[in-house]
């Protein structure tokens, strides 16, 4: 008779090395979101006892206490969904490639729409949600900005820029 049973293979054993590594990546997510603002919270896929954990720490002075209360939210985190919380930390970081990927796109779509008629055509098919006129009137200015040389680079004027906040916003629904 084998000493070894065969019904264990299917278990995938986790080192206590691993699991304190997966532990500490959380704490540190957790410490991210500490920083961010309430209003920006919303945006995050977050339980109601991490939000409340969260602030709770605004309370917090000690940093002993602070540091058993980040394990706590690390701990909490354990049951979220860490994907579309690091996806939205991203969005907010301008280290990281989301932030990079969706500003090149705004860029884009700004320099296509004060450059060519048709694209406002092809925004409102891709974003049917936007609102037209305040969208068409902000479009209007911006090109109303811009140097009449049309090989000339795009100008960084005031309505210009609201323009790329604007479409950073669409961008991001």
């Amino acid at each position: 008779m084998n000493e070894f049973d065969d019904t264990h293979d299917d278990i995938e054993w986790v080192s206590k090395s691993e699991m304190k590594r997966d532990s500490h990546l959380l704490q540190a997510m957790g410490e991210r979101l500490l920083g961010i603002k309430k209003g920006a919270l919303a945006k995050f896929p977050l339980t109601d006892e991490l939000l409340a954990a969260i602030e709770e720490s605004k309370r917090i002075k000690s940093n002993e206490a602070m540091r058993r209360h980040l394990q706590y939210i690390g701990k909490i985190m354990r049951g979220s969904d860490i994907e579309g919380i690091q996806r939205e930390l991203d969005r907010l970081d301008p280290s990281s490639e989301l932030y990079l990927r969706v500003q090149n796109q705004a860029e884009y779509w700004r320099e296509k729409l004060i450059k060519t008629d048709p694209a406002e055509t092809e925004w409102f098919e891709t974003y049917p949600d936007t609102e037209r006129q305040t969208f068409r009137n902000i479009v209007r200015a911006a090109k109303k900005e811009q140097p009449v040389d049309p090989a000339a680079p795009i100008a960084g004027g005031k309505n210009s820029k609201k323009l790329l906040k604007w479409i950073k916003e669409q961008l991001k629904k």
